[in-house]
């Protein structure tokens, strides 16, 4: 989030804007330490219910939008979208001097299979017994709803972070945690 921040300071004069959306079923009180750490001047909401993954089609974060003045989507990227990245940057630079993107490598759509939108329905219910405090019962069916869509990683890191807190919301985010957990037979 530094990143994005200096991103926007650099170029808030120019008219562009930033939005970040966090991706977490706790809610906005969980994202926001990592918000005011990154001093962030740019606008964060939070989708606790994984509505932008279905609808975009993404099942891990970070993707990035590049959006005009007419609200025209002129390039997508989905996973990996990172201004650090080398292949990122410039595509980030091209836009902000209003080249066109044509040419810029497009993603190629994505066969998320039958069980996207019911693993997405079940994540959602399992939102709401989260919030009445069931917390065994959204666990269920947050697994249930990863058993149709394995490769969905906004939902198996909302389960990692509420079975371990300590890995996502004290300090730092363990990413090596994370890369541990993922790899076949943990």
């Amino acid at each position: 989030m530094p990143v994005w921040q200096q991103f926007h300071r650099q170029h808030a004069a120019q008219g562009i804007e930033v939005l970040s959306v966090a991706m977490d079923a706790q809610g906005a009180d969980r994202a926001r330490p990592y918000v005011e750490q990154a001093g962030a001047t740019f606008t964060t909401v939070v989708d606790e219910s994984n509505h932008l993954g279905e609808f975009y089609g993404f099942r891990a974060v970070p993707n990035g939008f590049l959006i005009d003045e007419e609200g025209i989507v002129r390039h997508k990227k989905l996973g990996g979208f990172d201004i650090r990245r080398a292949e990122t940057a410039p595509v980030l630079e091209r836009w902000v001097a209003g080249s066109d993107l044509s040419d810029s490598e497009a993603p190629a759509e994505i066969d998320l299979g039958a069980g996207h939108s019911d693993s997405n329905a079940m994540f959602r219910e399992g939102i709401e017994h989260y919030k009445q405090g069931r917390v065994e019962q959204a666990m269920s069916l947050w697994r249930q709803g990863l058993d149709l869509d394995p490769g969905n990683y906004i939902i198996r890191k909302q389960i990692w972070a509420v079975e371990n807190p300590d890995r996502f919301y004290s300090g730092d985010v363990d990413y090596r945690w994370q890369r541990e957990q993922s790899k076949p037979g943990s």
